[in-house]
């Protein structure tokens, strides 16, 4: 059996891959309570689409239904209170999550040498973010 494992495993390194990233990924000194942030975010974004999804479903963009459609949507809808309300709240909790993920980078450094390009990178999305939320 360990002879079949051993091949499959050089064709396919899945025990590599979790050595390399699940069982001793190695983790920084100053690993704290602020690196928790980044995950946030993306978590925060995929709730953001998901419930747009949803919300969009229902909507009605006309001038004269528009209103009729959210209050469908709040009364009538399954749930439709909670999504609109994750919705909403979602968009200022997404951009304080964002300053303080931008405070976390700036407290380690990120914008010196050898990683201001994710730094850039990083000011670009936040900036692509103010212009369209």
């Amino acid at each position: 059996m360990s002879k079949f494992v051993a091949w499959i495993d050089e064709r396919l390194p899945v025990s590599n891959f979790v050595k390399n990233h699940l069982s001793q990924y190695y983790a920084p000194k100053n690993f704290n309570f602020f690196y928790y942030f980044g995950a946030l975010a993306i978590f925060i974004f995929i709730l953001q689409i998901v419930t747009g999804i949803f919300l969009t479903i229902n909507y009605k963009p006309d001038a004269t239904e528009a209103l009729a459609s959210v209050e469908y949507i709040v009364r009538d809808g399954e749930f439709g209170w909670l999504i609109r309300k994750l919705h909403s709240t979602g968009t200022a909790f997404f951009f304080i999550d964002i300053y303080l993920n931008m405070f976390r980078a700036m407290l380690d450094g990120c914008y010196k040498n050898k990683r201001e390009l994710l730094w850039l990178v990083g000011r670009l999305i936040f900036v692509l973010l103010m212009n369209y939320f």
